[in-house]
């Protein structure tokens, strides 16, 4: 086996791989003995089909076979010879496959980059600090008002309602083709509620059961679908039923109702607590943001494209999950993935520059800290330990373990920064909280 590198870049490679045509040969030689062993071709029996007649009904499967068997016995050696890791798999160009000729194929590898740290202490950062006031604890019972609401039937019809809930037959087209992934029968939607169709809830506004609409939407150029940015699609929607939303009284019966409580005092009491602790989570996020953005912006690296795209599609995929769309398209993903191509670059960054912190400053996780770590999660969930870790798996653990040791690095880097509090009062954390969950 012959292997060439050609350097693209410190961490593109092109490797060149040639099998001699002799290996190539044998190769075939065994496929052809194997499959006419067990070939089943009428007017003989198996084991005895001329050879002719073997690559005239196999030929296709032989030939895939060698090339398997080829590619899995020569790709990771030839890699290991020239000790090249990739950090993502390889993309392959084939040669031509034949029986008797040597067979060439060329590989895109990409590598991990050398982080060169050039600073990552003493950065100055700035933390918001969410104050929990009466406003925010108003709020976030009123929420748990609209979780537990109920929906009937109106006494009498009447026209829709902001906050009643419809079941709709809904059709999109463009230029009179259906839109694919928009649209269906027996749709629940909350009317005022935002969804992803511009003045969807004012075009519903008042329609009665039984009533179809139909009204045309322009897209903007930044639309979350690529597909439709600056496209009209036209909307047809049937109203099937409605019903009105009823919200609990907020008194001692819903405290103890829906939230375990004696009284009503004590369910803001636990949900100022909680609220509490989920700002302090919040304002940790948006820290270690801040901390990732300085130190992509003082440490420049070249990293791999395609780590990036697959980050990007992934990010992708869960936004449209996030808006919907229950089984994402390949063809959805990769559109969208290029909004979100930004993001990815710079999460890939930051991660290769918490590893290579993690290397020069010795980081390590212990014993105790992944006993620490499961036994929080175990509490979450309700399960001993011991259980949850042997549920996990080797591969999700060694996941688990790679995010605990770089939330390590993050909390040795934020212990060597300047950080400065700023306090935000209600309003404003309500809002900030919004624009960090849409980022998630």
């Amino acid at each position: 086996m012959k292997v060439e590198v050609e350097d693209i870049s410190a961490i593109e490679k092109k490797v060149k791989v040639e099998i001699p045509a002799e290996q190539v040969k044998d190769e075939f030689e065994l496929a052809f003995n194997e499959v006419q062993k067990q070939a089943k071709i009428k007017g003989f029996r198996p084991g005895k089909a001329p050879r002719k007649m073997i690559e005239l009904h196999f030929s296709d499967y032989i030939r895939e076979k060698v090339l398997k068997k080829l590619l899995e016995e020569t790709l990771g050696p030839a890699l290991d010879r020239k000790q090249l890791k990739p950090v993502i798999q390889p993309s392959v160009e084939l040669g031509e496959l034949k029986q008797d000729a040597a067979f060439t194929y060329t590989l895109d590898v990409e590598l991990k980059p050398q982080v060169d740290l050039k600073q990552y202490k003493s950065l100055e950062l700035e933390q918001d600090v969410y104050e929990v006031t009466e406003k925010n604890i108003d709020h976030a019972v009123e929420d748990m008002r609209e979780r537990n609401a109920i929906f009937t039937e109106p006494k009498e019809q009447r026209p829709a309602k902001n906050g009643d809930l419809l079941v709709v037959d809904l059709k999109a087209e463009i230029n009179r083709e259906p839109v694919p992934n928009a649209g269906g029968d027996n749709i629940q939607y909350a009317l005022g509620q935002e969804v992803y169709i511009p003045g969807f809830a004012k075009e519903l506004a008042g329609v009665g059961v039984g009533e179809k609409r139909t009204f045309k939407v322009k897209y903007p150029a930044d639309a979350p679908r690529k597909e439709l940015a600056d496209k009209e699609v036209q909307y047809t929607v049937e109203v099937k039923s409605l019903k009105e939303k009823i919200l609990p009284e907020l008194n001692d019966e819903f405290a103890k109702e829906f939230g375990g409580h004696e009284n009503l005092a004590d369910l803001r009491k636990k949900v100022g607590e909680d609220l509490k602790a989920y700002l302090k989570r919040a304002s940790r996020i948006k820290l270690e943001r801040s901390l990732i953005d300085k130190l992509v912006e003082l440490n420049l690296l070249e990293i791999p494209k395609g780590l990036v795209k697959r980050h990007a599609e992934e990010l992708a995929r869960t936004a449209l999950i996030r808006m919907g769309v229950k089984d994402p398209s390949s063809d959805d993903i990769v559109k969208l993935s290029e909004q979100f191509t930004a993001r990815a670059e710079k999460e890939v960054k930051g991660g290769f520059i918490l590893e290579a912190v993690v290397e020069k400053e010795g980081i390590k996780l212990e014993p105790a800290d992944e006993d620490a770590r499961l036994k929080e999660m175990a509490e979450t969930y309700q399960i001993d330990p011991g259980k949850l870790k042997d549920q996990f798996g080797a591969d999700a653990l060694k996941r688990l373990q790679a995010q605990w040791l770089e939330d390590k690095a993050l909390d040795f880097l934020l212990s060597q920064s300047k950080i400065k509090e700023k306090r935000v009062s209600a309003e404003e954390s309500h809002s900030h909280l919004e624009a960090e969950e849409d980022k998630e």
